[in-house]
């Protein structure tokens, strides 16, 4: 006996077959970017440490230039500054 050709069922294996090529397109499309995102969370995570030691040698450097016009003000005309790099004591 010999099968007559089906549509209906030709029509079910396609759309099974098309079913899983989108499923597997679909599946590598979100594996890369996935793994995208991730490359670029990294990078950005590095900048911000970056940014963060930036900014707390930024503040050292403001807390040390803040004690030295501190204690310049307490000695006051007793040193001068030449081009703010030699102090100079009077006698």
């Amino acid at each position: 006996m010999q099968r007559k050709f089906n549509l209906t069922g030709a029509l079910v294996l396609t759309l099974f077959v098309l079913s899983w090529v989108f499923y597997f397109a679909s599946k590598t499309y979100v594996s890369s970017m996935n793994l995208s995102l991730s490359v670029q969370e990294s990078e950005l995570t590095s900048e911000i440490a970056q940014k963060e030691q930036t900014v707390e040698e930024l503040q050292n450097e403001v807390n040390t230039l803040q004690e030295k016009g501190r204690l310049l003000g307490m000695l006051d005309n007793e040193v001068s500054d030449n081009e703010n790099n030699i102090y100079v004591m009077n006698d």
